[in-house]
């Protein structure tokens, strides 16, 4: 019996799963006991932040994170504002992460969603018309399963508003180039150069954008140039607003 392309993939995804699950035991990553990976006590001591400054200058202390007015004035900035849950500095959460996207535990998907949309429960922020997952490139999806960001906003997007789901548009962006991460890039020009034309919009999607406000969902905001390139696209085909909506920076 031949096998399709989606029946040897899902063979694959379902055998890989199997040996990282040998590899690496369902054991919580805070305090090594079963069950979870992220065991309630664990994922609590995870600090939230209780303050959101601008991404742009880092220094103002705004509501939700938005673009203080003298950046505003002064930058060339797309982004309207970033929202970071909690900080790449604390140890488990930075290890979660990893784990999540380099040993390719997509479970992991449930913890950090779910710190991410309690930290968005306790903000201001107004609701968004539409949730956008930062894309990967085909070639880096393959390679790792899925798309961390894309899980992340299933999340926020099926549970921030129960009964009421936020519509998630998981493939309106395209990665069209594949790019190295933004952390082994040393300046920002290096940074801005890696990710130009590296984006797109699906045009089957442009009536779903323009005029509406948009969050744009990823795990960590490292050097913020990701975020600001999705964001001029999107708001190059009429978004109203953009705000990048994060883990961790």
């Amino acid at each position: 019996m031949l096998l399709n392309r989606a029946q040897v993939n899902q063979g694959f995804l379902t055998v890989t799963k199997a040996v990282l699950d040998t590899l690496f035991p369902l054991r919580c990553l805070g305090c090594g006991q079963g069950e979870y990976w992220v065991c309630p006590p664990c994922e609590n001591r995870i600090k939230r932040r209780l303050d959101q400054e601008c991404p742009i200058c880092r220094h103002r202390v705004t509501p939700g994170g938005a673009v203080c007015f003298n950046c505003r004035d002064t930058s060339s900035t797309t982004l309207d504002g970033v929202f970071v849950a909690s900080s790449f500095h604390d140890p488990l959460l930075r290890h979660a992460i990893h784990t999540y996207k380099y040993r390719f535990i997509r479970d992991l998907s449930v913890p950090l969603g779910h710190l991410l949309l309690e930290s968005l429960r306790h903000s201001s922020l107004p609701l968004p018309d539409v949730l956008i997952p930062v894309p990967l490139h085909k070639r880096r999806l393959r390679y790792r399963g899925f798309n961390q960001s894309t899980l992340l906003a299933r999340i926020i997007g099926d549970e921030l508003t129960p009964g009421l789901p936020l519509t998630v548009l998981e493939d309106a962006l395209i990665r069209t180039r594949f790019t190295k991460p933004q952390m082994k890039t040393t300046s920002r020009e290096e940074r801005l150069d890696n990710l130009t034309g590296a984006f797109t919009l699906n045009l089957a999607d442009r009536a779903l954008i323009r005029g509406h406000s948009i969050w744009l969902i990823d795990d960590v905001e490292t050097t913020g140039t990701t975020l600001e390139e999705c964001a001029r696209i999107l708001k190059q085909n009429g978004a109203r607003s953009v705000w990048g909506i994060v883990l961790a920076r």
